[in-house]
């Protein structure tokens, strides 16, 4: 699986006693750069999925608490019998206004657990990528070829 960002691989110009020595440490500063920006972008996906997590248990939190009131409410109703019709009427609109209440915290809980979800798919995808990266410079750095440079040597045999 080749992305475009990847970096192609390099060859270098063959100087009287080997290969030009500033271009093969330009080179190499170009890939600590690279591997510094992928760091960087790393630990900031790290961090939000963090962030998503810490979001996503708040919610959770929430929710329970939502539930346990709401069963709490539901547990011990009102007569409507032995009330007036005023109070009756309040305690409708009091229990209309509480199902509304725990419809929207339901659906705020659903689309928040969907943002984590999609948010997490997207941070390991995007981790998964940078490992590939990183894996990649280092074997370049350590001079050995990657698992591309070995598919290149086979096509060219």
């Amino acid at each position: 699986m080749n992305s475009p960002a990847l970096p192609l691989p390099v060859s270098f110009a063959l100087a009287v006693r080997g290969y030009d020595r500033a271009q093969v440490d330009e080179h190499l500063a170009d890939l600590h750069d690279e591997i510094r920006l992928l760091t960087l972008d790393r630990d900031a996906a790290l961090a939000e999925a963090e962030t998503l997590a810490r979001l996503l248990e708040s919610t959770r939190v929430e929710a329970g608490d939502l539930r346990a009131r709401l069963d709490r409410v539901v547990r011990a109703p009102a007569d409507p019998a032995a009330v007036g019709d005023r109070v009756q009427r309040l305690l409708e609109l009091a229990r209309a206004e509480a199902d509304t209440i725990v419809a929207a915290a339901r659906e705020r809980a659903e689309a928040i657990l969907r943002h984590a979800t999609t948010a997490e798919r997207r941070t390991a995808a995007r981790l998964r990528a940078i490992d590939d990266h990183l894996a990649r410079a280092e074997h370049i750095l350590a001079g050995e070829p990657g698992p591309a440079a070995g598919r290149e040597r086979l096509a060219a045999a």
